[in-house]
């Protein structure tokens, strides 16, 4: 079965913890031991000065250290940029924000939806279009590289043919596929395409030289999953994520979004700031996700491809700002906003429905759980990461880190099944018979002694391990590349989530001392052994 809720850039993180004084060496540390990262690159901007970080290699085998000037693909980390050129644009009265796919594309191109003309530059770059996430023909024949061959012109007839998933123009809804026609449009108004209008608008102004849309002599080699992976190569859908930059050049751009430094636009960058609407627990601009904190807000973007994720951020209230950028499996999103200062997204406006909580079978070793963390809504495949939801009809849930919706379906006022949209296609999942009783079960309790055998690191393979710890509350566990999740016993040595429908089973050798856990999940055991 091919992989449900794939994402190219951001994931809501479901747990934050505050750090007064971060370690960011540590932490690059921590990130390059364990195999998550080759490279990871830090630049923090404090009381108007910069420290730089870095560690790891820039590619297998070298003993280069990547510095501040070493350039890594930063995903959706160019929206922002490309929301910076749509206000450069409308300043110059070249376009409005209300200006149309239909004013810019013309009476002669043929939409199979007429709507779709009526969507607006700033419903693009809002996601706020109704278009899905992906276009709807978006078959990567490469999956190490799915953007490659995937030009304008293939940009151009999806966009003729699309359907609306949801209503157009009216919710938020995170698409590469809106982005990406933005980009397009605007390259049209400049005249000489989106990479040339953005660098002439944009990157030059902000004097960052090491900003580009191909690689250069200093990039640091994609890697995941333990290993050199390819690069991503985008061309249609360009705005949406093709560029590759440097921490220290995105110390120049939040320099003047800082008013360090001389603002070089024509536009305000004041109006870039200014809350429009919310999405995920987050407040949403124009160009900015952002996290409100009790000394101030945090505007922030993130990014990720094949090989490689980003973060930018920076609070206006404190002249702070961080810039991360990894090479592997390494989010560092949670991370720069910690450093920052931020607690955690804000909780949606009104009770979660408790009947739609439980899992939900595809098939008997596939299925979606949907489950409260925190007072969040999130939503977790087999296997696969969990992803924040929210209601924007009764029954209806959208994925804002994916583009795929859930629609729950009742007999009377039972929740029998849940209809998973995505990408065009439509499954549906019937609700599991032992739910009810997995959102029933019951821990018991243990002494503190009993929970401390069990802390320790449990490696599945050099790159993947469990960490196990000790909480005010018991215990929590954390796979690599994901938050920790409370887990709960239910007798000696076996405990179990809640936030998705799986068990850690631990081992005891001969000595009785706790040797090592086995993940029992969808039918599936991994077992890892526990290192010291």
């Amino acid at each position: 079965m091919s992989r449900i809720f794939s994402c190219v850039c951001a994931l809501l993180t479901l747990s934050w913890a505050y750090a007064a004084e971060p370690d960011m060496q540590g932490w690059i540390d921590e990130q390059v031991g364990s195999g998550a990262a080759l490279a990871v690159s830090i630049a923090h901007r404090k009381d108007g000065e910069v420290t730089y970080y870095g560690g790891g290699v820039v590619a297998p085998g070298s003993d280069q250290v990547p510095d501040e000037n070493s350039q890594y693909e930063i995903g959706s980390i160019t929206k922002s940029f490309t929301h910076l050129l749509l206000a450069e644009l409308v300043e110059m009265d070249r376009v409005g924000y209300d200006t149309t796919i239909g004013d810019l594309l013309g009476a002669d191109f043929e939409l199979r939806n007429a709507a779709v003309g009526d969507i607006t530059l700033l419903q693009l770059a809002t996601h706020r279009s109704g278009l899905p996430r992906m276009p709807g023909d978006f078959a990567p024949t490469n999956p190490l590289d799915p953007y490659q061959g995937y030009d304008s012109e293939a940009l151009l007839r999806s966009l003729a043919t699309t359907r609306d998933k949801q209503p157009l123009g009216t919710y938020y809804s995170y698409s590469n596929f809106g982005v990406g026609i933005l980009g397009y449009l605007l390259g049209q108004v400049h005249g000489g395409g989106y990479a040339e209008a953005l660098t002439e608008l944009v990157l030059d102004p902000l004097g960052m030289s090491h900003t580009s849309f191909e690689r250069a002599e200093n990039s640091v080699t994609a890697f995941s999953g333990g290993q050199a992976v390819s690069d991503w190569t985008i061309d249609g859908m360009a705005g949406a994520g093709a560029l590759r930059s440097t921490t220290g050049d995105l110390m120049k751009f939040v320099r003047v979004q800082l008013g360090e430094a001389e603002n070089p636009f024509a536009h305000d960058l004041a109006d870039d700031r200014e809350v429009i609407g919310e999405a995920g627990g987050f407040d949403i601009t124009r160009v900015w996700h952002v996290g409100n904190t009790p000394d101030g807000k945090i505007f922030w973007h993130n990014g990720g491809t094949g090989g490689f994720h980003s973060f930018v951020g920076f609070k206006p209230a404190s002249n702070e700002a961080v810039a991360i950028i990894a090479s592997g499996d390494t989010d560092p999103t949670a991370s720069g906003l910690t450093w920052l200062g931020f607690a955690g997204p804000r909780r949606p406006d009104g009770d979660i429905d408790p009947s739609i909580l439980g899992q939900y079978d595809l098939n008997p070793n596939f299925g979606i759980g949907v489950y409260e963390v925190n007072g969040t809504l999130v939503t977790q495949a087999s296997g696969q990461m969990p992803l924040g939801i929210y209601e924007v009809e009764p029954d209806w849930y959208a994925l804002g880190a994916a583009d795929a919706s859930l629609h729950f379906l009742r007999e009377g006022d039972e929740v029998v099944a849940v209809e998973l949209a995505q990408n065009g296609m439509l499954q549906r999942a019937a609700r599991s018979s032992d739910t009810a009783a997995a959102l029933s079960k019951k821990a018991v309790e243990l002494g503190d002694d009993a929970l401390d055998a069990y802390v320790g690191e449990y490696p599945i393979n050099p790159s993947v391990k469990f960490t196990i710890r000790r909480s005010a509350d018991g215990l929590e566990a954390m796979l690599t590349g994901q938050p920790f999740f409370p887990v709960y016993a239910k007798g000696d040595d076996v405990f179990f989530y809640k936030v998705v429908d799986a068990e850690l089973h631990f081992e005891r050798d001969d000595n009785g001392r706790v040797n090592a856990l086995v993940l029992h999940q969808g039918g599936i055991q991994q077992r890892a052994e526990r290192v010291d």
